[in-house]
């Protein structure tokens, strides 16, 4: 995230992985998101890449947790945040909707906007939506 002349958020969507960092494709960005599900591979690709934007001069980097399920998934998400220095931005639980939103080929606020995703999502952009730290 960074803000534009107009001081608006702008907001980069990236596929999961390194090779877009690598590239320097988030090098002027203030704030970076890591996306963290509750399994080892994931969670091992956000820890290299936050890495890798802090690397890159990134101001802040934020994980949030995605696809949370339990107490299990949560903990597990919280645990390894703490042990890598990631601070946790918020946490979207799992929703069924999101893949039917998909296969209706609606965007999730369309087709399910009080759906526990979507709201975990507003809280999400209202609490990124602050002054960078």
């Amino acid at each position: 995230m960074r803000k534009d002349d107009d001081d608006r958020d702008i907001i980069v969507d990236m596929e999961a992985g390194l090779e877009h960092l690598s590239r320097g494709t988030g090098r002027n960005l203030s704030r970076f998101v890591a996306t963290i599900e509750p399994y080892y591979r994931s969670m091992e690709v956000a820890k290299r890449v936050a890495a890798l934007a802090a690397e890159l001069g990134i101001s802040e980097v934020l994980a949030v947790a995605n696809k949370v399920r339990d107490a299990g998934d949560r903990k597990a998400i919280t645990e390894f945040c703490a042990a890598h220095s990631l601070k946790l931005a918020g946490e979207i639980p799992y929703d069924p909707s999101l893949l039917e939103a998909e296969r209706a080929g609606k965007t999730p606020i369309d087709f399910n906007p009080n759906g526990p995703a979507v709201k975990a999502i507003e809280e999400l952009a209202a609490t990124l939506s602050g002054p960078v730290s």
